[in-house]
C-alpha cells in the first residue's frame, strides 16, 4: 500500500526526532507530568542499520551485543549471501562473524549466547531421501548443535543431535536459550524441551502439554516457557532442570504478553515487545511494567523485527518497513526522559473499534511531519467486542466523542442522520482541493442532503457475479427479482459455502437502508420480500461442514451450472481479468439485490474517516483527514502490479489504468519482443497468467466502477442479533414466517425509536 511519505529520513549519524510523544497530551499539569500522569516518556533517535541484507533472521540479544544472521539475494544471478554477525549496538557497529554456505544446504535455525560471549548455535540440513533406483522419496532434516567463536568465526563440539530430539524424521528447533550455568534448551514449539550440559551431552527430556508459545531466558539466567494461558493473561513456567519438569505457573495478568518477543532483560527479568508496546516483566511476581505503546513513539509495532534494552537504560529496535518495495532497516533508540522537555503539540483523538496497518501507518507519518498536531489513538476493540462496540457508539453521541472518527464498522447512515459527523465540502473548498477532481460516485456515497460525511482514499467493490447468459446483461437487481432467480433454480446451487447468516448478509444486511430509514425512523421488515428472505434462509444450513469432500472446485462449478453466482470482490484490473477467466465466458456483475438495482456496492480499502460535529479539533482533524486524498498519497496508491483497490482521484486512477494496460516484453532467442505475463492470478481451482489489460477489459472496469452509488455499510450489530434471535423460532417450525416478520417488525422499531 501507498503511504505518506515520511518526509523525515534518517541522516548520517543520529537524529532526534523533537516530537510530542508517549503520555504528551494537549495538556500539561502543573508539576510537569503528561496529562495521564506519566512523568517520563520515550524519544526516538533514528541510526541506519550498518548491515545491508534483505531479511534478518534468528536473532538473539546479549547485553549492549545482538547476533543476528543477515540474508541477501540478488535476483540477477539468483545468488544468495547469508552472514552471522555481532552486532554492537552502544557502537552501531557491524561485525562479520562467518559467511553462511547455501551449497551445503545447511540453515543456522536458531543460536543462543553463552557466558563467555561465544556462541551456541542449531544448524538444520535439509536433505533428499531416494530409493534404490535412484528417486527421490522423501524428504527428513538433520540437526547439528555446535559452539561458534564470536572472535574468528571458526566452529567446534559440533554434534548430530537429530536422534536426540523427539522427532528424528523432520526434527525441528523453534526456540534456542542458554541459563546462567550454559546449560542449552532446545524446544520443538510441540511440546518437546530437550536440555544439553555444557559438554554438549543431552541431560533430559520434558514433555510439555500444550502449544509452547515461546521460551526466554530470564535475567536471573532462569528458562522460561510461555503458553497462551487460559484467557486471563500470559503464563510463564520455569524449566526446573533438577526436577526435570516444568515448574508452577506464572500468570502475568493482562494480554500484552499474547503474540509478543520476548527477551532477556535488563533492569527487570524479561522484555516483552509485541505489536502493540513494550513492557518489562518481573518474573518473581508476574508484575508488569509498561513503558510505551509503539503507536505513541511514532512506529509500527507490526514492522517491529527485534528488541530489547541497553545497559544504559535506552530500549532498542530493528524496523523493516514492509510498506516499502526494496528491503530497508532502521536502528531506532529509545531515550527516557522527563515529560517536561518535551515539545508538546495540539492533541487530536482518533477514534476507531480497531486500527487498521495503513491507517497506523498513516498516522505515524502524520505526527512525525506535522508540527502543530498529533494523533493518538483511542481504540475500543477489547476480548469482550460487544462491549467495546457499545462504548463505542456510546462516546459518539457524547462529550467524549473522538476528534476523527473511524467509520469502517459503524453504521454511517446513522450517524449521519443523528448529527453526529461534520460536513467535509466546506474544508475541501477552503483547502482549494475541487470534488470534481474526484470520482463523484464515489464521494456521493458518503453523501446525506448534499453533504459531505465521510472520506475515504481507496475503495474496492463489493459485487456478485454470474453468468451473463444465465442472468442477462445487467448491472443490478432487485430482491424480487433475485429471489424469482433463486426458485427457478435449485437454492443449494446458488451460493457456494452459505449458510443462514450469509444469506441475511447477501439479501438483507448489505442493504440494510432499504429496511431501515434513520432520517424518518420507518421499518420495513412486514413485507412480502422480508418474509420470502426468511423463507429462502431456511433452506440453508446453520453451520457449513467444511469438513465434506468437494468433487469439483469453484471455476469447474461455475461454469457447469452447478454454481450460479459467486460474491466477490473486484480490486483491479487484474482481479477483473481472472474473473473473466473463472467464469470461462461474458460475466455480468448483478451485486447485492435492491429496489434501484444499484447492487455493486463500494468497499473502502484503506479505512474511511469522518470529523465529529462535537470536536474542538475540527482544523487539526482536517490536516490529517485531506492527506488521504491529497494528489501526493493518491498518487502512491498506483502499483504497477495493481495494487488492492482504486485510487479515488480521477487523475491517479488514469495513472493507474495507463500501468496495466502497459505490456511486458522479453527478447527470445532469435532477438524477437515478446510479451511476457505481467503475474498471475487464481481463485481456488483456476489460475492464469494476467497479460497487459486491453481498452476493453479497462472499460469494463470503468463501467463497473461507474455503476456503484452506494457504500458496504456496516449494520448495527443489535439489529443483526434481533433478526438472529426472532428467526430461530421459525427455523425451528415454531411460528410462520409472517409471524416472525411481524416479530422483528415490532423489536426493530422500538429500537429505532430510542436510538434516533
Amino acid at each position: 500500500m501507498g503511504k505518506i511519505k515520511k518526509g523525515l529520513a534518517a541522516a548520517a549519524g543520529l537524529m532526534m526526532l523533537v516530537a510530542a510523544l508517549s503520555g504528551c497530551g494537549k495538556d500539561r499539569k502543573q508539576d510537569g507530568t503528561a496529562e495521564n500522569g506519566r512523568e517520563f516518556v520515550y524519544v526516538p533517535e533514528y541510526a541506519d542499520l550498518a548491515v545491508s541484507c534483505d531479511y534478518i533472521n534468528s536473532v538473539t540479544a546479549a547485553g549492549d551485543y545482538i547476533y543476528f544472521v543477515g540474508d541477501s539475494y540478488s535476483g540477477e544471478n539468483d545468488e544468495y549471501r547469508g552472514v552471522l554477525y555481532r552486532y554492537n549496538l552502544l557502537e552501531n557497529q557491524a561485525q562479520e562473524i562467518m559467511e553462511l554456505d547455501e551449497k551445503s544446504n545447511k540453515n543456522l535455525s536458531s543460536m543462543a549466547v553463552t557466558q563467555d560471549g561465544n556462541l551456541v548455535a542449531v544448524f538444520s540440513k535439509y536433505e533428499d531421501v531416494t530409493d534404490e533406483s535412484g528417486e527421490i522419496v522423501d524428504s527428513k532434516s538433520t540437526l547439528e548443535l555446535c559452539r561458534i567463536s564470536v572472535s574468528d568465526g571458526s566452529v567446534s563440539d559440533a554434534q548430530d543431535i537429530t536422534e536426540k530430539l523427539g522427532n528424528s524424521e523432520w526434527a525441528y528447533v523453534q526456540y534456542m536459550c542458554a541459563d546462567s550455568q550454559d546449560n542449552i534448551y532446545l524446544c520443538d514449539g510441540d511440546g518437546g524441551i530437550y536440555v544439553f550440559g555444557k559438554d554438549m551431552q543431552k541431560l533430559c527430556d520434558i514433555k510439555v502439554d500444550g502449544w509452547v508459545n515461546s521460551m526466554v531466558a530470564s535475567k536471573e539466567g532462569d528458562v522460561y516457557v510461555q503458553f497462551y494461558g487460559n484467557g486471563s493473561g500470559a503464563e510463564f513456567r520455569k524449566v526446573d532442570l533438577a526436577g526435570k519438569k516444568l515448574g508452577e505457573s506464572i500468570t502475568v495478568a493482562g494480554g500484552n504478553g499474547f503474540g509478543g518477543n520476548f527477551f532477556t532483560g535488563v533492569s527487570k527479568s524479561i522484555l516483552v515487545s509485541s505489536n502493540d508496546q513494550v513492557s518489562l516483566l518481573d518474573i518473581s511476581d508476574g508484575s508488569v511494567e509498561d513503558l510505551f505503546k509503539w503507536l505513541d513513539v511514532d512506529v509500527n509495532g507490526d514492522y517491529v523485527n527485534a528488541a530489547g534494552e541497553l545497559s544504559d537504560g535506552r530500549i532498542w529496535a530493528i524496523i523493516r518497513d514492509y510498506s516499502a518495495e526494496e528491503a530497508s532497516f532502521e536502528l531506532i533508540y529509545l531515550n527516557r526522559k522527563n515529560a517536561s522537555e518535551v515539545k508538546e503539540k495540539e492533541e487530536i483523538v482518533y477514534g476507531a473499534m480497531w486500527l487498521g496497518s495503513d491507517i497506523r501507518e498513516m498516522i505515524i507519518d502524520f505526527n512525525k511531519s506535522n508540527d502543530q498536531y498529533r494523533i493518538t489513538v483511542k481504540q475500543y476493540a477489547s476480548d469482550d467486542y460487544e462491549t467495546g462496540l457499545t462504548q463505542f457508539n456510546a462516546d459518539l453521541t457524547t462529550g467524549n466523542c473522538p476528534d476523527i472518527i473511524d467509520l469502517s464498522s459503524i453504521d454511517f447512515h446513522q450517524y449521519a442522520s443523528k448529527g453526529v459527523l461534520e460536513d467535509l465540502y466546506p474544508y475541501m473548498e477552503k483547502s482549494g482541493i475541487q470534488k470534481e477532481e474526484y470520482l463523484e460516485n464515489i464521494l456521493k456515497a458518503f453523501e446525506q442532503d448534499g453533504k459531505l460525511y465521510g472520506i475515504m482514499p481507496q475503495f474496492y467493490i463489493s459485487t456478485t457475479a454470474a453468468k451473463a447468459s444465465l442472468v442477462g446483461e445487467k448491472s443490478g437487481w432487485t430482491l424480487t427479482e433475485m429471489l424469482d432467480f433463486v426458485e427457478e433454480n435449485d437454492p443449494e446451487n446458488v451460493f457456494d459455502y452459505s449458510t443462514r447468516t450469509s444469506i441475511f448478509y447477501y439479501c438483507i444486511y448489505n442493504n440494510i437502508d432499504e429496511f431501515v430509514d434513520w432520517e424518518t425512523g420507518k421499518c420495513s421488515f412486514e413485507g412480502e420480500e422480508f418474509i420470502r428472505t426468511l423463507e429462502f434462509a431456511a433452506k440453508f444450513p446453520e453451520e457449513y461442514d467444511y469438513s465434506q469432500e468437494r468433487e469439483e472446485g469453484t471455476s469447474a462449478k461455475l461454469r457447469s451450472n452447478k454454481l450460479l453466482l459467486l460474491q466477490t470482490a473486484v480490486s483491479s484490473v487484474q482481479e477483473y481479468q481472472m474473473l473473466n477467466g473463472v467464469f470461462g465466458e461474458e460475466v455480468s456483475y448483478v451485486g447485492y439485490p435492491n429496489n434501484e438495482r444499484k447492487g455493486n456496492l463500494i468497499q473502502p480499502a484503506n479505512g474511511s474517516i469522518g470529523i465529529a460535529a462535537k470536536s474542538k479539533q475540527k482544523d487539526g482533524a482536517w490536516e490529517f483527514v485531506k492527506t488521504m486524498i491529497s494528489e501526493e498519497f493518491q498518487d502512491e496508491l498506483v502499483s504497477e502490479h495493481g495494487n488492492y483497490g482504486f485510487p479515488v482521484k480521477k487523475s491517479s486512477l488514469e495513472k493507474q489504468f495507463e500501468l496495466d494496460m502497459k505490456a511486458n516484453y522479453y527478447e527470445d532467442e532469435n532477438g524477437v519482443q515478446v510479451e511476457s505475463a505481467k503475474t498471475s492470478w487464481g481463485y481456488d481451482d483456476f489460475s492464469m497468467d494476467i497479460y497487459a489489460a486491453t481498452q476493453e477489459e479497462v472499460d469494463g472496469v470503468k463501467a463497473l466502477i461507474a455503476s456503484c452509488e452506494k457504500i458496504s455499510g456496516n449494520v448495527d450489530n443489535q439489529l443483526v442479533n434481533i433478526i438472529t434471535e426472532e428467526s430461530e423460532a421459525f427455523f425451528k417450525g415454531q411460528k410462520s414466517a409472517a409471524d416472525t416478520a411481524g416479530v422483528i417488525q415490532n423489536r426493530i422499531q422500538i429500537y429505532v425509536n430510542e436510538n434516533r
